[in-house]
């Protein structure tokens, strides 16, 4: 079963109806702004929600919502913006081509955004009032798709690389590709930790050492928090009390409680920031007790 949120020009509602109607005979959840939205109800909000919260996102393409070349029709900016939204969210996006010429003639910002996306032909299904194989089709290519995204693909590369001591080699991999929204924490850490251990902790100037504790906390407050703060404890103890350097990084046993609870550092991570302690070291034994 999966979340589908469903985006759509009010000019066809008609057919947007019959569309989520045959979605959620199928079993599927549906948000759909008709049955969502209430009077005095934050509209952007709930919009906001509904695209974070989704499995997919399929989008109802014609001349109305994605524009027209041709016929010199305007894209709609409230489909453009919540297409731009699942986009920043990492979503599946699912475009349902109501007409034959919609891809070909979608035009400004929307036919930008949509332009690596496989569109599903619906014509043919919604004049018939069959759309079982429509719906089957959004789902197996959600799933086709979702198997491994791009994003994951390089952020994984890049890990490897990490783990292995190609330091440039895994700054590179990052650098040749633009990651969604829910991504850009991790790769932004990778980033960080993969700059740190090319300098060394025992080479850092005080600017150097601020530079890093000031990425790590903004880091400390993403999906990356447990690892950034991991980072935090290893600057203060091992560059700037050894060092002499004055900082305003929490105390150990601060940091430490900030994220219990939350999942331990990822043990690549672990391992790879290991590599900055000295030989002996208790510290990352101690830090999981």
């Amino acid at each position: 079963m999966k979340n589908i949120f469903f985006s759509y020009s009010t000019k066809d509602s008609e057919a947007a109806n019959k569309i989520v109607e045959g979605i959620k005979i199928s079993g599927h959840h549906v948000w759909f702004a008709p049955d969502k939205i209430l009077g005095g109800e934050n509209y952007a909000k709930n919009i906001d929600e509904g695209i974070e919260q989704c499995d997919i996102f399929v989008l109802l393409a014609s001349k109305n919502s994605v524009g027209n070349k041709s016929l010199k029709v305007e894209p709609s900016s409230h489909v453009c913006k919540e297409i731009q939204l699942a986009l920043d969210e990492g979503k599946i996006i699912i475009p349902l081509n109501l007409d034959d010429r919609t891809k070909a003639e979608s035009t400004g910002k929307a036919k930008y955004l949509l332009s690596d996306i496989q569109y599903i032909e619906i014509s043919v299904a919604l004049a018939e009032g069959d759309l079982t194989s429509v719906v089957e089709q959004i789902i197996a290519a959600a799933d086709k798709i979702s198997i491994k995204s791009q994003d994951e693909e390089y952020i994984e590369k890049a890990e490897i690389a990490l783990v292995l001591g190609h330091l440039e080699q895994s700054s590179r991999l990052l650098g040749e590709h633009s990651y969604n929204k829910k991504n850009i924490a991790r790769v932004d850490f990778i980033k960080a930790l993969s700059n740190l251990m090319r300098k060394g902790i025992n080479n850092l100037s005080i600017s150097d050492a601020n530079e890093f504790t000031s990425e790590f906390e903004r880091l400390r407050h993403t999906s990356m928090a447990s690892s950034s703060v991991y980072m935090l404890a290893i600057l203060k103890v091992y560059c700037y009390q050894e060092k002499g350097f004055k900082n305003s990084i929490d105390d150990i046993s601060t940091l430490k409680s900030s994220v219990k609870g939350d999942k331990h550092i990822d043990t690549k991570f672990r391992f790879v920031a290991d590599g900055l302690l000295p030989i002996k070291s208790q510290f990352a034994v101690d830090w999981l007790i």
